[in-house]
């Protein structure tokens, strides 16, 4: 019953992630049919950011605050410059600028603080154990599900309880007759960027929690997990995309459990192998298709 309770938490800790991961993804891609293959920079500079104002003296809790909020802005800048001027264009057109992106961010990256690993000295919070009983519960993890919860309630909040986020969903479900009633382009763009982008912030601080160094190159993974979540849960919906997401935690988990350590490392292999079979036989993924930010 232990190891079983262990195995949830693990999974729920895992999936709170890439949910957060398919979450920001997914809220582009229902307003604009963005597929943002530059989203997994977006952490990788806020990991930077975390460094830099942590060795800078501040307060880690002020530094991850000011580090969510220039990955914000980061992103609503891109989104302004790199991305703004294309919508409307043929959807090929916004996959290869976000290719584009990637490289250039990427880059600049590499330009401002080198190819080697750097780590975080993140608080005793983040790598301390709670014991309760034969329970082994890392902190870390209650702090990443917690944050996950956190977050996903704002995030229903802002977009079912405020003017700007019916705006937002009005621009996903009729996009032809937001103009019409007077709802400016512009304005939910850049709030779905901004919303995009302090998922990204806060994901990035979790996720270098867990893995450590970090380089201008660390973005592969975190992207190939938020799309085959967002594709597993179903393109365009937000309840599958938070679905997928804790989905591929639990198949992850359950993989690293059952399969025996010779095996372990094509574990990514039969992960992918298992989403393609699902895929086929409910090829709208899990929840379905559904444009719907809410």
């Amino acid at each position: 019953m232990t190891a079983l309770l262990q195995h949830i938490i693990d999974a729920l800790s895992v999936g709170s992630t890439y949910a957060l991961l398919a979450l920001g993804l997914t809220l582009a891609f229902s307003i604009m049919n963005l597929i943002n293959f530059g989203y997994g920079i977006l952490l990788v500079w806020g990991a930077y950011g975390l460094l830099g104002l942590t060795e800078a003296g501040l307060p880690f809790g002020v530094a991850v605050i000011l580090s969510v909020v220039g990955v914000t802005l980061l992103t609503m800048i891109i989104g302004r410059v790199a991305f703004r001027p294309f919508i409307g264009a043929p959807p090929i057109t916004l996959l290869i600028t976000s290719f584009a992106v990637l490289q250039i961010v990427q880059y600049a990256a590499i330009v401002a603080w080198g190819e080697k690993p750097r780590i975080i000295n993140y608080p005793p919070a983040f790598t301390d154990v709670l014991h309760i009983g034969a329970l082994r519960v890392p902190l870390l993890e209650i702090i990443t599900i917690g944050t996950a919860a956190v977050v996903v309630l704002v995030y229903f909040v802002i977009l079912n309880r405020t003017p700007l986020g019916s705006k937002v969903r009005a621009a996903a479900e009729l996009p032809d007759m937001t103009r019409l009633v007077g709802i400016r382009p512009g304005t939910v763009q850049m709030t779905v960027f901004a919303i995009s982008g302090a998922i990204a912030g806060v994901v990035g601080v979790l996720w270098f929690a867990k893995s450590g160094a970090i380089t201008p190159r660390s973005d592969l993974e975190p992207t190939l997990k938020a799309f085959i979540a967002i594709v597993l849960g179903g393109l365009g919906n937000t309840r599958g995309a938070l679905l997928g997401g804790f989905a591929l935690g639990a198949l992850e988990v359950l993989m690293s459990v059952t399969l025996p350590e010779s095996v372990l490392g094509y574990e990514p292999a039969i992960v992918f192998a298992i989403v393609i079979a699902i895929l086929i036989l409910r090829p709208s993924g899990i929840a379905g298709a559904k444009v719907n930010p809410a």
